[in-house]
């Protein structure tokens, strides 16, 4: 009897960790698995899909409430993910993403994992970013908190235009109930200047999340993520 119940016992505790890691993989707004504006060194579990569809109300000068559809797609193979992303900025510009995301290191109890990503952005604002990150449980505050802090290079396409370095941040934080809290933050955005965001994502069942974000500048965002294929 009571190794049925060190069995059982044994059986929970994993089953709660694997929630509280599942709940930290789901995608930004433009694409990248993420928090709401900052890619972390999380990934699509590799063989599935994670597609999100969503409606983002960025500041738009002058004009009222305006609401833009946002669609990404990501897959995750072997250390890494691959994706597509469509959304829309501040001027009514549509934009279609390709990213990918690569983890050179993963994480352990004494180092954090490392990941590294490129993201293409077409439209009159097209440019191209790369950006390095790593993401680490904060154990000396508790394991349900994670913490990602990184650099972003961003280059506009066209060749007239100056590159830009920045860098971003970001802390997140899985209640008891599996619902997450984010926040992060990019201190110089080339187009954006300073971006704030704050997330709040609750899972419906094991494949499908809700999200509800904010973000400086009177955004809003809200919308589904839904999790299929695998091996």
């Amino acid at each position: 009897m009571q190794m049925k119940k060190n069995v059982l016992l044994a059986g929970l505790v994993t089953l709660v960790s694997l929630m509280a890691t599942a709940s930290f993989s789901a995608p930004s707004s433009i694409g990248p698995t993420g928090i709401l504006n900052l890619p972390t060194a999380e990934v699509v579990t590799e063989g599935n899909f994670e597609m999100m569809l969503a409606y983002d109300r960025p500041k738009v000068a002058d004009v009222g409430i305006v609401v833009f559809p946002v669609v990404t797609l990501g897959y995750g193979v072997a250390n890494g993910e691959i994706g597509l992303s469509y959304f829309n900025v501040q001027d009514y510009t549509a934009v279609k993403g390709i990213n990918a995301k690569y983890i050179f290191a993963h994480e352990s109890e004494k180092s954090p994992s490392i990941a590294a990503g490129v993201m293409y952005l077409s439209g009159n604002t097209a440019e191209t970013d790369l950006y390095l990150v790593a993401s680490d449980r904060l154990c000396c505050i508790g394991d349900r908190y994670r913490a990602t802090v990184g650099l972003l290079y961003q280059r506009p396409n066209q060749s007239a235009s100056s590159s830009n370095l920045t860098g971003m941040m970001g802390i997140e934080f899985v209640a008891p109930g599996k619902t997450t809290f984010g926040f992060d933050y990019i201190i110089d955005d080339i187009a954006a200047g300073s971006m704030f965001g704050a997330t709040i994502r609750q899972p419906i069942t094991p494949d499908l999340t809700c999200q509800v974000g904010l973000g400086n500048g009177s955004r809003y965002f809200i919308g589904l993520t839904m999790k299929f294929g695998g091996k």
